[in-house]
């Protein structure tokens, strides 16, 4: 298995690159998220990556972070899901917006992702919700909350900053801090407004 390749960025499109190594220019599938991160054509880049084996052809498919590759096999393996809807899928949302609809069960929000219908959606919620919910508790499971703050509202308000992009250290600092700004949370709406103003 190829986990990884490091080169020269040659050529870049919002569904695939070319990355150079060593005189042969190695075309990789990508998610929007991913293409969304890559720097200029020229720079060095390094991608985390997946072969997929069919009977007539060898595809391999890159992504910036573990996360992503690891969704995207998780997803792999929830039957009628091939691997152009499982890019789909990553470039149409935010992994933790998406482990979180899949954690409440929340089919009406997945069937909104474009090519999801509403069999596939009770198919992941059904094959991938244990998955989902460990997720999103590994997410939520790092913040001190203190005791004037309800921790459902923490947990909310955590994964609304990472919908927003926030890297989960930022997103848990900026809700610390603004547990430690008011004597006592009355809202998720309250608690991210705050921590965004931070």
């Amino acid at each position: 298995m190829i986990s990884f390749i490091t080169g020269t960025l040659f050529e870049k499109s919002p569904t695939n690159v070319i990355i150079e190594k060593n005189g042969i220019g190695i075309e990789i599938l990508i998610p929007l998220s991913t293409f969304e991160s890559l720097g200029a054509p020229g720079q060095v880049t390094t991608l985390i990556t997946y072969l997929y084996v069919k009977e007539d052809a060898l595809i391999l498919f890159g992504f910036t972070t573990k996360e992503e590759r690891e969704l995207f096999l998780h997803l792999l393996s929830v039957s009628g899901i091939g691997p152009k809807l499982a890019l789909g899928i990553l470039s149409g949302i935010k992994i933790a917006d998406f482990y979180g609809y899949i954690a409440r069960g929340d089919e009406d929000s997945l069937v909104r992702i474009k090519g999801l219908g509403k069999k596939t959606a009770q198919r992941i919620i059904l094959d991938l919700k244990d998955i989902a919910s460990k997720k999103i508790k590994l997410e939520t499971i790092s913040v001190e909350t203190p005791v004037t703050a309800e921790k459902h509202m923490v947990d909310e308000a955590l994964l609304a900053l990472l919908s927003l992009g926030y890297s989960r250290a930022e997103a848990e600092k900026a809700i610390n801090k603004a547990v430690l700004q008011i004597n006592d949370v009355n809202s998720v709406e309250e608690l991210v407004r705050i921590a965004l103003n931070n």
